[in-house]
């Protein structure tokens, strides 16, 4: 194929835009299911290949720990995959000052802690200041394991740092972790830099043989929403970092792992199943789906309350809808208990930037519960079925996501999704001391398909989705700027590139381009596109009609709901 897996059209979902909220559930399983199971021929992640490459970079990172006072361990990436790194930096970290030993892990993230909340699209095609900040945090160090997360194999951000520790071998231990195959990754030019992100990774393949580079890539199947990279490739990110680094953390404190690399994996295949095998369970969180989507239709918010990691899962969720669906900064909220205390990022208290990085309860209790809606829905998530008393005095909608028994809640709410792990099965594969020290990681990934499934399920609702393509994209780096190109392609039948030039006049709002606009760097076009809405759809529905830009705005005006647009569009109803 020729599309990258990562952005081709999964078709399990072909018609989740029509589907019921227990059906998208139902349907968003099925593509979990693909994680582990694999995808057509491609290595998965139980391939011979893929085992024996982490086992590898077990060895790397034991080292490392061991020895943290010359060492580090670095994990890099953009939007959800930098969101993820700084997850599992924190989380181990945490883990080894537990155990007595010096914390070695730093993350990095395109745009700094501002990309934790909200999405900072430029410096993703920014190799230059991804080495940049490179630099800044390894100086000193003499031993560096790198592991750049790029799920498409595509961000120029980590392109730029995988080929400088490639030049600088003495030091780096160069991962790229990604889930296309690499003939297929990114070859589009980049500003600022001489390379693509394929001849990079043709430079490891090159090189992986006969030094300490690493390329881990797993085919888990397109997303349930195309190009939907923070659902199963996120969840494999997850997966893979922390089977790494739970054996690593192991290895070093006793010389041996209770269990094979496979094993660790497995445990989080059954907890998947476990998840959305449970009973009543997928039924429950359908009617948070149904919740959900009716609040952002009636122009409400959704909000996720939570404590620690679990907390954390719903700021990550929550920061991801903007890019993704085009949903407002205010649509989906996350607070944490104790606010920045709690999160533990390298920058710091950020709610001096504005009242989306105003992130604590008190923040919540201030500034959201005296103007909450009938119709805004909070979600209480937490591991122990304790809820602040403070946070539920709300006159709103009410979910609760719960790891403790039914009885043991104290708060009234209109759903609730208890849930509990698989015990004696994880045990069974990875021992008892390791479920003890781990548990809090599969409660964490649980956690994350619930709330994935409740926000695709909302913004479905909502009609961002046509088919299982979000139409409603925002245009505000490389790699959304050519999937927007794409989309229109690929319903209009339009050429590549009629498609841009279709694009190009939605975002200067023009029917006859110039050449000297076709001209501009593409950076131009996307600073201009970024603070935009609708760009996508109103180009798409210019292509589809032939119509003016000014004619598409109209037909959204009328009716905002893409899904039901595109569907009036061509079945004659605007004409």
């Amino acid at each position: 194929m020729s599309v990258p897996v990562t952005e081709a059209v999964n078709p399990i979902t072909k018609n989740v835009d029509v589907a019921s909220p227990l059906e998208i559930v139902s349907l968003l399983h099925k593509c979990d299911k693909e994680i582990f199971e694999g995808w057509n021929e491609y290595k998965s992640l139980y391939d011979e290949e893929v085992l024996a490459t982490l086992d590898k970079i077990i060895t790397v990172a034991a080292s490392i720990i061991e020895n943290a006072a010359s060492g580090l361990i670095v994990l890099s990436g953009c939007g959800t995959s930098g969101r993820i790194a700084f997850l599992t930096a924190r989380t181990f970290n945490a883990k080894l000052s537990e155990l007595s030993r010096t914390p070695c892990f730093k993350y990095l993230i395109a745009g700094r802690d501002k990309a934790l909340f909200t999405s900072q699209e430029a410096p993703e095609d920014d190799p230059v200041c991804g080495v940049e900040m490179l630099k800044e945090i390894t100086d000193g160090k003499t031993k560096v394991l790198f592991i750049g997360i790029t799920c498409g194999l595509s961000a120029p951000y980590v392109g730029g740092q995988l080929q400088y520790c490639m030049e600088n071998l003495g030091v780096f231990t160069p991962v790229v972790l990604g889930f296309n195959p690499t003939h297929l990754a990114r070859n589009n030019p980049i500003e600022k830099w001489e390379s693509t992100f394929l001849q990079v990774i043709n430079k490891m393949e090159e090189m992986k043989s006969s030094s300490n580079v690493f390329i881990l890539n797993p085919v888990v199947g397109p997303e349930p929403i195309t190009g939907s990279s923070r659902m199963k490739s996120g969840s494999a990110t997850k997966v893979l970092l922390e089977t790494i680094f739970t054996g690593a953390i192991l290895s070093a404190k006793s010389g041996d792992r209770p269990w094979q690399t496979k094993s660790f994996i497995q445990s989080y295949q059954v907890v998947c199943n476990n998840l959305y095998n449970a009973k009543g369970s997928m039924e429950a969180v359908a009617q948070i789906v149904e919740l959900a989507g009716n609040s952002l239709k009636s122009n409400g918010s959704i909000y996720y309350v939570g404590e620690g990691t679990l907390g954390i899962m719903g700021m990550i969720d929550a920061s991801e809808c903007p890019p993704t669906y085009g949903a407002s900064l205010s649509d989906v909220r996350g607070f944490l208990d104790r606010g920045y205390k709690s999160f533990r990022n390298n920058d710091g208290d950020l709610s001096s930037l504005g009242l989306h990085f105003q992130i604590s309860f008190n923040d919540m209790i201030k500034d959201i519960l005296p103007h909450m809606k009938p119709f805004d829905v909070v979600i209480y998530i937490t591991s122990d079925g304790n809820v602040d008393q403070r946070m539920t005095k709300c006159l709103c909608k009410k979910a609760l996501i719960s790891f403790a028994p039914k009885s043991s809640t104290v708060i009234s709410t209109d759903v609730e999704v208890n849930m509990s792990l698989p015990k004696e099965a994880l045990i069974s594969l990875i021992g008892e001391t390791a479920f003890q020290q781990f548990s809090m990681l599969f409660e964490e990934i649980s956690t994350k398909w619930i709330l994935n499934a409740i926000t695709t399920g909302a913004h479905v609702m909502k009609g961002k989705v046509f088919q299982n393509i979000m139409v409603d994209l925002k245009v505000s780096n490389n790699k959304l700027f050519h999937r927007a190109i794409g989309i229109i392609q690929r319903f209009s039948e339009l050429s590549l590139e009629d498609s841009k030039d279709c694009l190009l006049r939605s975002i200067y709002n023009i029917d006859n381009l110039s050449e000297e606009i076709r001209e501009r760097p593409i950076s131009c076009h996307i600073e201009t596109a970024t603070p935009l809405s609708q760009v996508v759809p109103r180009a798409l529905l210019s292509a589809i009609l032939s119509c003016s830009v000014s004619e598409s705005q109209r037909l959204l005006d009328k009716e905002p709901v893409i899904q039901k647009v595109i569907s009036q569009t061509l079945s004659g109803v605007n004409q």
